[in-house]
């Protein structure tokens, strides 16, 4: 039996060469990429709109986002995140999903102070360290409140 307070999982994903990891609690579902409808008028980061069993998601270019160059990934490995935010489930587009792990909470760390002045340091919770590899873990829920306004969820961490 695994001891919820000692392992985090993470659904481990990919942006470019960079991974990244999703609380699995925070994860409704993952689906294969599919026809995205744009939607006019909407932020840059938003890919559009997809009919997910009749109801409309919301889909989130994640590579947009965090401002890094616009290119598919070989072999159409591309998928949507569906996560649990606040107000409706919405999508992330990552380059590919690569698993979920299971990792130690001993084995994640704070970034590092130099990390989180440059870039917008709210959504990463922590790095993680695995065989080698590192993990940036990332709240979905805090890169959706950037786009708008960012509301002091934690008690204290943004210092209003």
């Amino acid at each position: 039996m695994m001891s919820g307070s000692d392992l985090k999982q993470l659904v481990v994903f990919r942006l470019g060469n960079e991974e990244y990891g999703f609380d699995i609690s925070k994860v409704r579902e993952i689906h294969a990429m599919q026809d995205i409808a744009k939607v006019h008028g909407s932020a840059g980061y938003i890919e559009g709109v997809v009919n997910l069993r009749g109801r409309l998601l919301t889909v989130i270019s994640l590579r947009k986002r965090f401002g890094m160059e616009r290119k598919a990934p070989e072999g159409g490995v591309s998928k949507i995140i569906v996560i649990d935010a606040p107000d409706a489930p919405v999508g992330f587009v990552v380059d590919e999903v690569l698993e979920v792990a299971r990792i130690s909470k001993e084995n994640v760390e704070d970034a590092p102070h130099y990390v989180k002045k440059s870039i917008e340091a709210d959504y990463i919770l922590g790095i993680a360290k695995v065989e080698g590899r590192l993990i940036t873990i990332i709240d979905p829920v805090k890169v959706l409140e950037l786009s708008g306004d960012v509301e002091d969820s934690n008690g204290g961490v943004g210092s209003g």
